[in-house]
């Protein structure tokens, strides 16, 4: 059996900011979102800089004081955007650094896409980003084509080694209730039922298998502490098809909000850690934690102590805070 902390964190816009346009390769921006292999990043990364300051130094923080030995991150634009953050900020807050990274371009035109940082080996790492609701014997919600892509940004998939030991993880970034919660529910719902048909058809028996479903889900079970029915994510949760690691762990719905809405004054658990039924029996009685110094000041529900530089609105981490666990897995490579 190994050991191993998985973090979930929306950074929200980990982007690049600089203009490129005086360069001599004039294409050169286009080009940065076409980089797949650590290398090159990492060249582009010691070329250019690619990220402003903006508040990453707390977005680094928060990261880090995750632990982690997996970070599965959403809202990253490139790979070389990742590497950058890496490098130029997180590294001043992670000394030990992550040397596995892993990002494939997504379905979202405006470079959101969701990421890897690793420090045990990624032995798999597959985007789902091009399937349609045909490829999945899906039928698509009301008015949607039955070829059109079922992801708005990706599934990323990736296989974890430690120690002998295999873990597969599910990275995903659900459609954002831009619109209307009530309006985008089917879509959730369809990429919902997309990550359970993936898993079902990676594992032939899943509720035996152990893996784990992370990232941005963009719905909630309550809203400011209290319970709610009317979510799209049901096709993960139906049949005991998997566990919700945080409203297992911890009984208090309201320390449960990993997203602080300002417009609305609202905390909601937009973020989540869906555990295989084994997996999840593996881990019972364990602690689920949050990381909350670098939400704004103005997210007054949180009282404990912040990282230097908040500001009221901004500077801050990002709108979400890292949610994160220490878990035991045995799956055999």
């Amino acid at each position: 059996m190994s050991q191993i902390t998985l973090a979930t964190f929306n950074c929200e816009n980990l982007m690049m900011r600089c203009d490129f346009s005086a360069h001599p390769i004039s294409n050169l921006a286009r080009k940065l979102t076409a980089v797949s292999d650590p290398g090159q990043a990492e060249e582009v990364d010691r070329a250019f800089n690619v990220l402003s300051e903006d508040d990453r130094t707390l977005t680094a923080q928060a990261l880090a004081a995750t632990g982690a030995d997996v970070c599965c991150l959403q809202e990253v634009e490139n790979l070389v955007a990742l590497t950058a953050f890496h490098n130029r900020y997180l590294r001043r807050w992670s000394r030990r650094g992550y040397p596995y990274r892993a990002l494939i371009e997504g379905n979202d035109t405006r470079g959101i896409d969701v990421a890897v940082l690793s420090r045990a080996k990624l032995t798999r790492r597959v985007s789902h980003a091009a399937l349609s609701f045909t490829d999945l014997e899906m039928t698509p919600p009301k008015g949607v084509p039955t070829d059109a892509r079922v992801f708005r940004r990706d599934c990323l998939e990736v296989d974890v080694e430690k120690q002998g030991r295999r873990l597969t993880l599910f990275v995903c970034h659900f459609k954002s209730m831009n619109g209307g919660r009530a309006k985008t529910r089917t879509v959730r719902q369809a990429e919902a039922m997309a990550l359970r048909r993936i898993i079902e058809r990676r594992f032939p028996n899943p509720a035996n298998a152990e893996w784990a479903a992370l990232g941005d889900f963009n719905d909630y079970f309550e809203l400011d502490g209290v319970p709610v029915e009317d979510h799209g994510l049901g096709p993960l949760l139906d049949d005991g098809f998997s566990v919700d690691l945080a409203a297992s762990q911890m009984p208090a719905a309201e320390q449960r909000w990993t997203h602080f809405y300002g417009k609305r004054e609202t905390y909601a658990a937009l973020d989540h850690i869906f555990l295989s039924p084994a997996l999840a029996a593996r881990n019972q009685k364990i602690d689920v934690k949050h990381v909350r110094g670098g939400q704004p000041l103005r997210a007054e529900r949180y009282s404990g102590r912040r990282f230097p530089g908040v500001g009221w609105s901004r500077p801050k981490a990002s709108d979400h805070c890292p949610l994160f666990a220490r878990l035991d897995f045995g799956g055999a490579t």
